[in-house]
């Protein structure tokens, strides 16, 4: 191995020691804390960033058949089942929670 592979390994190995001699470094929590970031950053996603998303390529794709794109329909037709599958996540989500007994 050469010197760069050697300090390469070093730093992983001194990384990977940290996170597991002290969790509250590596933003891992004995108390649930890490499943309670997790389900937040869950809520936010698929309450916040997936209808924005949807509704930012509506846009986009009404721009694109307003300036005489070829394609536009198509992507309209697209963006419009992704829209629907964004709004609807929420209940999807549940649903397979619910279906896995949680």
């Amino acid at each position: 191995m050469n010197k760069e592979n050697m300090i390469t390994l070093g730093v992983m190995v001194t990384i990977i020691a940290v996170m597991a001699f002290m969790p509250e470094l590596a933003h891992a929590q004995y108390a649930g804390g890490f499943e309670s970031k997790m389900q937040g950053l869950t809520t936010k996603l698929i309450t916040v960033i997936l209808p924005l998303v949807s509704v930012i390529g509506l846009v986009y794709a009404v721009i694109l058949a307003l300036t005489g794109d070829g394609a536009a329909k198509a992507r309209i037709i697209m963006v419009i089942v992704c829209s629907i599958v964004g709004f609807m996540a929420p209940h999807i989500i549940s649903w397979f929670q619910s279906a896995a007994g949680q």
